[in-house]
């Protein structure tokens, strides 16, 4: 009888295990054959593939921030979050690793384009230039690099090489170099932007000297003789309104009636015939007030929120203090028979007294030097225009070198801080060490892979086989799937029909063990090897 027909059973309705089992064991050779070829696959693969060392050195990077705003965050650059930082670790560190020019060193280094066992034997009849040779060593030192991330900021970087010794000496050339150079490509990026804006600003401070010479070439010219000595152009002249307002408000309302009140007091204390202009001939005092118009005088010409403003302030401000206990001093030297109460009554309408001098002064220069200017453009506005060309240009070469100036002094202080460890930094935290075992051939790897291919290919051409089987197996199955009784059965008559199905299974059972054995070649040969 043919093994391979099914015996009669009885039919049972629902899913049998135990059928289901029966139905493997019968088909169990093609789970097994598929199984004992790919694990002989993987013991050739083991037994056959060149060993393959590696000698990692561990790199730790780090991104130091700075909290002051005089310096660049690296993280606005980089992005806040950890997940930005690390991609941009990544991407830092294998575009110096894999750079062309930093295979070249390594290779020229190494010499290895003059070592015939990296390159491999060469033609005698087509000798290798040096040229091409050093692009062979390094794409193939390319492919052999290995970039690993191993933890948070963590990354094992080597070398790739059958023989232990090569990978180790290797794998601390690279790592060592690697580290060095990214350090000074880190201050050299910083070196260069600074040294670009200072070439740039030589060229724009030259403009700026043409452009003043020419301004002032203009000026000293008969068309402006009216204008010589006024700051107010047309770039300025809304300003310079505006803060003409604001402080003839202040001296024509809050100063005039502080004074007033100051000085009936004052004149209750030391009588009419007391006179300020006795205090403000000493020299000291004139000085003073002197220094004080010209501070006001420039604030004049300034918006509120430039940061020369503020200085001129705090500079008006301790002047102020200065000039008010100068003028006590003198008080106190005038009337000693004063209380302490009375002597600051008096001092405080002298220093009022002075301070509104002071702020009438600038008012009567601001609004001549406006009345010159309006008057000019009036009366000569083709003179005027020219000016107002040249003072635009004057105003945006200054403005230039200004910007330029607060660049390189930024990129200065942030070339100081590469070198003081900020922004991206790298320090070797675990040295390579000397490879005792091949990570290539991983023989635990290989015979997991065996294994869980094994069970995918038997599985499958059993459950393949079952559901392709068409043939009846009880007489109960003939009646349920056909509709008709079975009133009789036939021995089986082996002729030559049975022999050519014989044949035809043998051959499709040599041709599913070809395919299991070219299917686990191409995984453990090609496959597998390429995922390493």
């Amino acid at each position: 009888m043919d093994p391979f027909l099914d015996e009669p059973q009885k039919e049972e309705g629902g899913f049998d295990p135990r059928e289901m089992l029966r139905l493997f064991w019968r088909r169990k050779w093609l789970f097994i054959i598929p199984f004992i070829l790919c694990f002989s696959m993987a013991a050739v693969v083991i037994k056959t593939m060149t060993p393959i060392y590696f000698a990692p050195g561990q790199l730790h990077v780090t991104l130091r921030n700075s909290e002051t705003r005089l310096l660049n965050d690296p993280s606005r650059q980089y992005g806040a979050r950890q997940r930005d930082i690390e991609r941009r670790m990544r991407e830092e560190i294998a575009l110096l690793l894999f750079d062309p020019a930093f295979l070249e060193g390594v290779v020229r280094d190494l010499q290895l384009h003059m070592d015939p066992q990296w390159l491999g034997p060469q033609d005698p009849e087509k000798p290798r230039t040096e040229a091409k040779a050093i692009a062979m060593a390094g794409g193939k030192l390319r492919k052999r690099l290995r970039m690993e991330p191993t933890g948070t900021s963590l990354f094992d970087i080597g070398v790739l090489h059958e023989n232990p010794d090569k990978a180790f000496s290797m794998g601390q050339f690279v790592i060592n170099r690697f580290i060095e150079e990214f350090r000074a490509s880190q201050v050299a990026q910083r070196s260069e932007t600074r040294d670009f804006l200072e070439g740039q600003l030589e060229d724009y401070q030259q403009d700026l000297v043409k452009a003043e010479g020419e301004l002032n070439e203009f000026m000293t010219g008969m068309a402006a003789s009216t204008l010589l000595g006024g700051s107010v152009n047309a770039n300025n002249l809304a300003l310079v309104e505006e803060n003409l307002g604001r402080l003839r408000t202040r001296h024509n309302g809050p100063d005039r009636s502080e004074l007033a009140r100051v000085e009936q007091d004052a004149r209750a204390l030391v009588g009419n015939a007391f006179s300020v202009g006795t205090y403000g001939s000493e020299p000291h005092v004139a000085a003073m007030v002197r220094e004080m118009r010209d501070l006001i005088l420039d604030s004049m010409f300034l918006p509120a929120d430039d940061s020369s403003f503020d200085d001129l302030q705090t500079r008006l401000g301790l002047l102020r203090v200065r000039l008010n206990s100068q003028v006590e001093e003198l008080v106190l030297q005038d009337y000693p028979n004063l209380g302490f109460m009375d002597r600051n009554q008096v001092g405080q309408f002298v220093f009022l007294s002075l301070s509104r001098q002071a702020n009438q002064w600038v008012i009567s220069q601001i609004q001549g030097q406006i009345k010159a200017f309006r008057d000019f453009t009036t009366q000569q506005p083709a003179q005027s225009a020219r000016l107002a060309e040249l003072q635009d240009r004057v105003d945006a070469a200054r403005e230039l070198v200004q910007t330029l100036q607060e660049a390189v002094t930024q990129q200065t202080m942030n070339l100081e801080a590469s070198r003081s460890m900020i922004g991206f930094q790298v320090k070797l935290r675990k040295k390579p060490s000397y490879p005792e075992f091949p990570i290539e051939p991983n023989k635990m790897k290989l015979l997991l892979m065996g294994f869980a291919l094994s069970l995918c290919l038997g599985g499958g051409l059993v459950v393949l086989a079952i559901f392709m089987d068409r043939s009846f197996r009880s007489i109960e199955q003939i009646e349920n799937t056909l509709g008709v009784a079975v009133i009789g059965t036939l021995p089986v008559i082996v002729d030559d029909h049975f022999e050519m199905k014989k044949k035809r299974r043998l051959m499709r059972w040599a041709t599913m063990i070809v395919g299991v054995i070219a299917v686990a070649a191409l995984f453990f040969l090609v496959i597998y090897p390429r995922l390493g």
